[in-house]
C-alpha cells in the first residue's frame, strides 16, 4: 500500500525514551529508488532484507565471542539485544543497523550476554552523535564482569558490550584484539550503502496521530512527550541515518513518575522483511497489509503493522487496569497515513 503524500509544515517533536533526547527532523539519506513522479504504474514493492555493506556476518561475530566467553545461553540473533536495554529498542529498533547497511548480533540472557554492532559509512553518524554529545571518541576495556568497546576503523564503527561474570581487566587485550579483527575485516570489505526508499522516513509524529485525535480515542487529555535526556550511536542511527520515529503519548498532567502512558509508536522504514519474522497472532487492522498482536513483559499490548514495505509498532501500557486495545489507535494512524486525517468534529 502506498502512503498518501502530504506537505508537512513545521518541525516535528521527537521522543527518544529512556536514554535519548528530542532532536530536529533528520534529513533522509539519498536513495537510488525511483521517485513517485518517475513511476507511471504503481506496482507492489518487494519485501527485501537489506544486505550488509561488508562481508562480516553474525557467524563471524559469534566465532570471536565464542573464543572470548564460550557458548552463549541462547541462539545468536541478528538483532540488537533486549536484555537490559532501553525501553524503545524491542521491536523495529532492534533492526536499525541492518537498514543502515550494517549488522547487529546478540546472544545470551540476563547475567551473561553480548551484543556487537558494526555500522558502515559511519563518518556522518559519528559527527552527528558527537554534536549531540553522544560520542566521545574511541573507548574500550574490560572490568569486573564486563567489557565495552567502541571505535572506528576506516569508514566503519564497531560497538560491543559483553557481560560475563568471568571477565576482568586482564581480558582487555584479547577482547580488544577480537573486536579489532572484526572491525578490520568489515573496513577492508566495505562497499557503498544502498538505502531503500520509504514513505515514512522523517514523518512527524502528528502525521501518525495527533494529540487531539488520540485524546478523543482514549477519552483523556494526552500530550506528545518529548523531554528526555541522553544520546548515543543507536539514537543517531535510528533517527538520523534511518529517519525512524519514536512517538510517546502520555496523560497531560502529572509528574514523570505518575503520568499515564497511552501509546508509543516506533518504526522501521522499509522494515517489512523484519516484520515477517515476528511471532504474534495475525489480526486485522483496516487499511494495513498485515498485523500481528502480542503482549509485553510488563503487560503491554503490542500491535505490529505492515504498511506496504514499512513496519510500525503500536504499544499501549498497563496503567493499573490492564493495557488498552491498541487497534483503534493503529487504525486511526493507518488511515491518516494512507487516506488523510479526519477533520476535527
Amino acid at each position: 500500500m502506498r502512503l498518501r503524500s502530504f506537505l508537512v509544515l513545521g518541525t516535528a517533536a521527537l521522543l527518544l525514551i529512556s536514554g535519548c533526547t528530542a532532536a530536529p527532523t533528520p534529513t533522509p539519506r539519498p536513495s537510488g529508488s525511483p521517485s513517485a513522479s518517475e513511476t507511471t504504474t504503481p506496482t507492489p514493492e518487494p519485501i527485501v532484507e537489506p544486505e550488509a555493506a561488508f562481508d562480516v556476518t553474525c557467524d563471524d561475530v559469534a566465532a570471536e565471542m565464542r573464543d572470548l566467553v564460550g557458548e552463549p545461553s541462547s541462539p545468536v540473533e541478528p538483532a540488537l539485544s533486549v536484555v537490559s536495554t532501553m525501553s524503545w529498542i524491542p521491536g523495529p529498533a532492534q533492526y536499525m543497523f541492518q537498514r543502515a547497511g550494517g549488522i547487529a548480533c546478540s546472544a545470551g540472557d540476563a547475567g551473561r550476554y553480548w551484543e556487537v554492532t558494526i555500522l558502515p559509512d559511519a563518518e556522518a553518524a559519528i559527527a552527528g552523535a558527537t554534536e549531540r554529545e553522544g560520542y566521545w571518541g574511541e573507548r574500550g576495556g574490560c572490568g569486573e564482569g564486563s567489557c565495552e568497546f567502541e571505535f572506528p576503523d576506516g569508514d566503519v564503527l564497531l560497538s560491543a558490550s559483553v557481560t560475563d561474570p568471568g571477565l576482568d581487566d586482564g581480558d582487555t587485550a584479547r577482547a580488544e584484539e577480537a573486536m579489532r579483527r572484526l572491525a578490520s575485516s568489515a573496513a577492508a570489505s566495505s562497499s557503498e550503502v544502498e538505502y531503500i526508499a520509504s514513505d515514512i522516513i522523517g514523518v512527524p509524529c502528528e502525521r501518525f496521530i495527533s494529540e487531539q485525535e488520540l485524546s478523543g480515542i482514549v477519552g483523556a487529555d494526552a500530550v506528545l512527550f518529548t523531554d528526555f535526556g541522553g544520546w548515543g550511536i543507536p539514537a543517531e542511527v535510528y533517527h538520523y541515518v534511518n529517519g525512524s520515529r519514536i512517538c510517546y503519548y502520555t496523560s497531560a498532567t502529572g509528574d514523570l513518575g505518575d503520568i499515564s502512558s497511552h501509546l508509543r509508536i516506533t518504526t522501521l522504514p522499509a522494515g517489512a522483511w523484519a516484520f515477517e519474522k515476528l511471532d504474534g497472532a495475525p489480526v486485522d487492522v483496516e487499511g494495513a497489509d498485515a498485523a500481528k498482536a502480542s503482549s509485553g513483559e510488563y503487560g503491554e499490548s503490542i500491535l505490529d503493522v505492515r504498511l506496504g514495505i514499512d513496519w510500525i509498532r503500536f504499544v499501549t501500557f498497563d496503567n493499573g487496569a490492564g493495557a488498552a486495545d491498541p487497534s483503534p489507535l493503529a487504525t486511526a494512524a493507518v488511515r491518516n497515513l494512507t487516506v488523510g486525517p479526519t477533520a476535527p468534529q
